[in-house]
């Protein structure tokens, strides 16, 4: 049975959201163990999710996840991958279960970076249908508020490409310079070591020639023997 070793609620009462949720979280997956999170989801609302391994020990991001309905029934599993995304239209109310399992490996740790929005599946449309109702006044203002609508959804959508575009490459930055600092530090202690052995190689054979020439010591009665 796999350890849960981090439990995150974010929210309390399971009803309608007036405004969609959406957060951005970066953890830290410990070898061996799974980090799983508990979201408060009411029937029709829509779970999306996005996720990217930015680092891993030696080389190593992959990872797994899952998704649950309140039941623990499985909607939606990853395998070993190091990114990925998902879209699931919850069909009734409860707490859904979201879990990034490092099980997978032994040592190393990975560093995941993830976006969780839960919003009405008809928002958008809401949102617009007041609008309407409030603003409306006559036929000329529904036509240049239509041709107004449609261009800011249109600025709305390449704002979120946009937003979406610069996460990736913030990820990708991040997990690049991560690998970089640990490559730096393997170079360092691999300098070091070599360092250390040619001290150690040079004094030894330091203490050698001079134990040749020591005709009182041990080591010189050790060679007359060769």
């Amino acid at each position: 049975m796999y350890q849960i070793v981090c439990y995150f609620c974010l929210g309390l009462v399971l009803a309608i959201k007036a405004e969609p949720f959406n957060q951005r979280l970066t953890i830290y997956a410990d070898p061996g163990r799974m980090e799983c999170f508990h979201q408060p989801v009411a029937a029709t609302e829509i779970i999306r999710m996005d996720y990217q391994v930015i680092a891993g020990g030696h080389g190593d991001t992959d990872i797994s996840f899952t998704l649950m309905d309140p039941h623990r029934k499985l909607l939606a599993a990853d395998e070993k991958k190091d990114k990925g995304s998902l879209e699931h239209a919850a069909e009734e109310t409860g707490i859904y279960k979201l879990c990034f399992d490092n099980t997978i490996s032994t040592f190393s740790q990975k560093i995941v970076s993830f976006s969780l929005e839960v919003s009405p599946a008809d928002y958008e449309a809401q949102e617009v249908r007041e609008l309407r109702k409030e603003m409306l006044t006559d036929y000329h203002f529904e036509t240049v508020f239509t041709d107004l609508s449609d261009y800011i959804n249109k600025l709305q959508v390449n704002l979120m490409r946009s937003r979406q575009t610069q996460d990736y490459i913030r990820a990708h930055e991040a997990r690049d310079r991560r690998l970089a600092e640990s490559n730096y530090e393997m170079v360092n202690n691999w300098s070091w070591a070599q360092f250390l052995a040619m001290i150690f190689v040079g004094l030894l054979q330091v203490f050698m020639v001079r134990s040749i020439f020591s005709t009182n010591g041990a080591l010189y009665k050790l060679w007359r023997r060769f």
